[in-house]
């Protein structure tokens, strides 16, 4: 079973606050369809040594900062040969088409609050200028909602993590999301040492990690949907 890790609303910690935007009350009322696109912009997975946090403890200035860059550049070499054996046997993985066979999934159980009237995947963000056309267009159309993926494995394959960002348009105004939120979808990796997780993660045509991929998406429309569900109410004193 998995174990759901997120970071979504009223979650959020310390400098992540100011980025959520909840979908106000009268405009969650006024959606009744949404186009969705996700980006999937990755070709294969990000991995990252944990920063020292050395500056921070010593309270800032330069020789703590250079003992930081010191040490992170020393874990990053530390992990080379870690990812370089790691990123060969997951080259054949589609992140797309996970995220693809997702949403589909999305669509046919209807567990959505808008009724999603199309999908697209997209490996790349969209330029500024269609960007501002596809938020512009919801004027006279539906809303329009963004989520951008990232997938990364932990140093030491501890643990899958999906980091997503969303943005939801509608009533033709480019220059400001109605919803705003990022959310972390992680879960633990089975135990063992490396050649033991990359075996039980890439066996059955890598049914293990497929299923966390997929579930990691399903997982954050999930808390999506718990979000707009929640909408925010403008305060007595608003005018």
């Amino acid at each position: 079973m998995f174990r759901w890790s997120l970071a979504l609303g009223a979650l959020f910690l310390g400098g992540c606050a100011q980025f959520h935007i909840p979908l106000a009350a009268e405009n969650r009322a006024r959606i009744a369809e949404v186009d969705v696109k996700v980006v999937v912009a990755q070709e294969s997975f990000m991995f990252s040594a944990q920063a020292p946090g050395v500056s921070a403890a010593m309270g800032g200035g330069l020789i703590p900062a250079l003992i930081d860059a010191s040490v992170q550049e020393s874990r990053q070499k530390a992990m080379a040969s870690e990812v370089q054996a790691v990123v060969g046997p997951l080259l054949d993985f589609d992140f797309r088409a996970e995220a693809r066979q997702a949403v589909a999934q999305l669509n046919a159980d209807s567990t959505f609050p808008f009724k999603i009237r199309s999908t697209e995947i997209l490996a790349g963000m969209p330029l500024p200028k269609d960007m501002t056309a596809m938020a512009s267009a919801t004027k006279n159309g539906p809303a329009s909602m963004i989520l951008l993926l990232q997938y990364a494995l932990e140093p030491g394959l501890s643990a899958f993590t999906t980091r997503t960002t969303v943005f939801l348009w509608q009533d033709g105004k480019a220059d400001a999301a109605s919803f705003r939120v990022a959310s972390i979808f992680q879960t633990p990796l089975p135990s063992g040492t490396r050649q033991e997780i990359m075996k039980k993660l890439t066996a059955d045509d890598g049914a293990l990690l497929r299923s966390t991929m997929q579930a990691s998406m399903s997982e954050t429309f999930r808390m999506i949907a718990l979000d707009f569900a929640t909408a925010s109410t403008p305060s007595k004193d608003a005018t």
